[in-house]
């Protein structure tokens, strides 16, 4: 995603544990998860690399109850979350954190998606394909989960995965596009 607004990166390696972050807030949780990968990440930087940018970002969907759901571990899983979503309205929380020099800008997105009511042959289809598998509230805005989408209000991309608008103001901020 970042290829999209022109940004040259590369992928290092982090290990933070999100579950250590017990928050309720939606916010707060996004966030911390965030600081807590970037702080992981930088410790696990090469000497000569600490000085460029880093960027951590994470994905919380919250069903319509407020509880969050992760990344299904199974197709009865991933069943459950859909049926949780059918006809439904849930929220999708993303925040962006950089540090570049000593300095955090950090910036969250949020997004109502809202399902239209989906037949049990489609979700058992949908959960069949394995498309949702990997995915925080298994399922994919940018695949075959589409057609169940019925509305979205905030960003598409922070449904994705990576809020780009917030991530963009992020990094001009720092003048770093």
């Amino acid at each position: 995603m970042l290829r999209i607004i022109n940004v040259k990166h590369k992928v290092v390696s982090q290990n933070f544990d999100e579950d250590s972050v017990k928050e309720k807030d939606p916010i707060l949780c996004s966030q911390k998860i965030v600081l807590g990968k970037n702080l992981s990440a930088r410790s696990l930087l090469d000497e000569e690399d600490k000085i460029l940018p880093v960027l951590t970002s994470d994905t919380l969907v919250f069903a319509p109850d407020k509880t969050i759901l992760g990344k299904p571990q199974d197709a009865a899983q991933n069943l459950e979350m859909l049926e949780i979503f059918s006809g439904k309205t849930h929220k999708v929380y993303s925040s962006v954190l950089v540090h570049l020099s000593g300095r955090e800008i950090i910036k969250t997105s949020e997004t109502s998606v809202t399902f239209t009511k989906m037949s049990s042959q489609e979700i058992n289809d949908y959960v069949d394909s394995k498309e949702g598998f990997g995915k925080a509230g298994g399922y994919g805005i940018h695949g075959p989960a589409a057609k169940f989408i019925e509305k979205i209000e905030g960003s598409y991309t922070n449904v994705v995965g990576l809020p780009l608008h917030e991530t963009y103001e992020i990094l001009k901020s720092l003048k770093l596009v």
